[in-house]
């Protein structure tokens, strides 16, 4: 019994040992779900009041058409700049649910906590941005279309984002390389493996699998009057 305890509160301590809020802490709002074809620059919008507060995740919509290439606005296309993998295991949000399932885990008798087994973050992640100025130039440039204009119009009580910057990267879950080749091993976390996936899927909305998903944006508020 006191081995079992040692075994659940050396997994809580592992989960909530350290803390990452891949939003805010990158200056960012989380996008749930991750997706691609979100540009830089471009114009979307939120059916929500607009804001500034980058702590709530959200999902965005086109507003004026996307432009992935700025140059047609006088305006160099953002440069990828190399960020470092995020451990979605360290996410504040997870350590709850993570708790939850020691009981589980220590029942089966596994030792050590899910982060010895388990992967689950993003990799290859690049942040792509621009000034403000060059916001500006974009935001100006697709503002004199008329369609636009009216869009914008249209949705004059909601959030109206422009992008400045997004974080793309590849979603990767998997067990770590080299366990579960013990066949015990292997059954037990056969056994686990479907509640951990349903405990990331319910917490965080984000998938586990994909590449080139922009997962978080840095949002430049243009909802008229804000």
């Amino acid at each position: 019994m006191k081995t079992q305890l040692a075994s659940v509160l050396a997994l809580a301590l592992t989960v909530g040992g350290c803390v990452t809020n891949r939003g805010p802490a990158l200056g960012a709002r989380e996008l749930v779900p991750p997706q691609r074809g979100i540009y830089v620059g471009s114009i979307y919008f939120v059916s929500e009041r607009p804001t500034a507060n980058l702590e709530a995740p959200t999902n965005l919509e086109s507003l004026c058409d996307t432009q992935p290439d700025l140059k047609i606005f006088g305006v160099a296309n953002p440069v990828a700049e190399q960020v470092s993998d995020i451990d979605l295991l360290l996410d504040t949000r997870l350590q709850g649910g993570l708790s939850g399932l020691s009981t589980k885990f220590v029942s089966l008798g596994l030792s050590g906590s899910i982060s010895d087994y388990y992967e689950y973050k993003l990799t290859n992640v690049f942040k792509y941005s621009i000034s403000e100025s060059s916001a500006e130039r974009v935001f100006q440039g697709m503002a004199r279309q008329a369609d636009c204009r009216g869009s914008i119009a249209r949705r004059s009580r909601e959030g109206i984002y422009q992008i400045k910057a997004t974080y793309v990267g590849d979603l990767v879950f998997q067990r770590k390389q080299g366990v579960g080749v013990d066949a015990s091993v292997s059954a037990k976390l056969g056994k686990i493996e479907p509640a951990v996936k349903a405990t990331f899927s319910r917490t965080l909305n984000l998938g586990f699998s994909g590449k080139g998903l922009v997962f978080s944006f840095v949002p430049i508020l243009r909802t008229p009057g804000s």
